[in-house]
């Protein structure tokens, strides 16, 4: 039988089990996985598979709990300082393999693993092997990408024990092509075992009720034209190319606003840059926000930009293509693969803030081109970026490698 057709048979029946692995899990969420692994294990029970996360406690979280189908259990101690990052990395992932064995003997067996980074690798090498099933692992970024190179010795440790993930890995998936070819470069990794499944957003969850639309934010009159950057406040992001051209756009255009939201180690040099340039009341510094105020500001937004210097894919990018928000975007990475030039947002070159600023001034000064970008970014979301889409192409990679692994007499 074909396995598409399997699925389809099974479509709603449970008929695979299995275990995810992921540092962070709603609503614990720092950057685009926290939301990929809450949406894909979401889904995964209508296409045949059962998802259990392993995760680390929130506060106000129950340490075990439903969610659509999937089950999440909070283990070990919540993520600590920076100070004692390694030790922690060291306790969790112990943590990890002690629950997922338990898991394992209370469900019936699991199926398979799927290791979510670097953080939970040792956890996934190890049960993959004790409980011999297959693991996948999901590279979401890597440690070279995100410093533009390896400059110390814990950098260049993560980047071992990525390598390490890689080569034990059965499968190894990423968001984009761009990621796949970076991935194939610093871990020589085999080609056949990578697949390249994109991250998606959901259309529904970023709508928001007419009343909500007129509610006021924080230096934003009705006149203002909104520009917003949402994401973690760190070099490879651009936030700071971003201020200096938004200096350029409100000269330009003077009812231009920009809003800032995030946390990050950038963030007061982003601040006191802000106000080097005079543009300390043109700019609001949101800091972190939460999914409600995030959705508002997108729907209050005339534009919204990711100006990064390294993105692996870019999933904030597809939320504000989802809210109906136009995109600025660098030419880098999976953001390149996300938007077409034109048709979907608009393309910069990366760090060059005169291409920024024109880009910007562009979609303020002229509704039609916004209107037009709005609605053709929306279809592209719809018809490639769903996480049913998705989470279908997930699963019928889980049944491949099962049915690979019980054919080699593995698990």
């Amino acid at each position: 039988m074909e396995l598409w057709n399997l699925i389809g048979n099974q479509r709603g029946k449970v008929i695979l089990r299995v275990l995810m692995l992921s540092w962070e899990f709603p609503p614990q969420v720092i950057g685009g996985l926290g939301r990929h692994v809450y949406e894909l294990s979401q889904r995964l029970a209508g296409y045949g598979v059962e998802a259990y996360i392993l995760t680390p406690p929130v506060d106000g979280c129950a340490s075990c709990e439903e969610s659509r189908g999937a089950r999440v259990y909070r283990v070990g101690s919540p993520m600590t300082s920076s100070t004692r990052f390694k030790s922690w990395i060291f306790s969790f992932n112990s943590d990890l393999i002690r629950e997922g064995i338990r898991l394992d003997y209370q469900v019936g067996g699991f199926d398979l693993i799927h290791a979510h980074d670097w953080l939970v690798g040792y956890a996934g090498r190890s049960l993959s092997r004790v409980l011999n099933v297959p693991l996948v692992s999901t590279i979401h970024a890597t440690e070279y990408g995100r410093n533009l190179g390896l400059h110390n010795p814990m950098q260049k440790e993560i980047h071992d024990i990525e390598r390490n993930l890689v080569l034990d890995s059965e499968r190894i998936v990423c968001c984009s092509n761009y990621m796949r070819n970076e991935i194939e470069s610093l871990f020589d990794a085999n080609p056949s075992r990578i697949a390249v499944i994109p991250n998606g957003a959901s259309m529904n969850r970023y709508q928001v009720n007419d009343s909500c639309l007129d509610d006021k934010f924080e230096g934003i009159d009705d006149h203002d034209q909104v520009i917003f950057y949402i994401g973690r406040l760190v070099p490879e992001k651009g936030v700071s190319h971003l201020i200096r051209a938004f200096l350029r756009v409100s000269r330009e255009i003077p009812a231009a606003r920009l809003v800032i939201a995030g946390r990050g180690p950038q963030g007061p040099e982003l601040q006191e840059l802000a106000c080097e340039l005079g543009l300390t009341e043109r700019i609001w510094f949101a800091g972190y926000i939460s999914d409600e105020l995030r959705d508002r500001i997108y729907h209050r937004a005339d534009v919204a930009v990711f100006p990064s210097l390294y993105e692996p894919f870019g999933i904030v990018a597809l939320e504000a293509m989802a809210s109906g928000t136009p995109v600025v975007v660098s030419d880098v990475g999976g953001l390149a693969e996300i938007v077409t030039d034109g048709e979907t947002g608009l393309k910069v070159i990366p760090s060059d803030e005169e291409s920024l600023a024109s880009a910007l001034i562009r979609i303020l000064s002229d509704s039609r081109l916004a209107n037009r970008l709005r609605f053709q970014a929306l279809q592209v979301i719809k018809d490639r970026y769903n996480w049913d889409k998705i989470s279908r192409l997930t699963s019928q990679m889980y049944f491949t490698l099962v049915r690979k692994a019980e054919k080699d007499g593995v698990g």
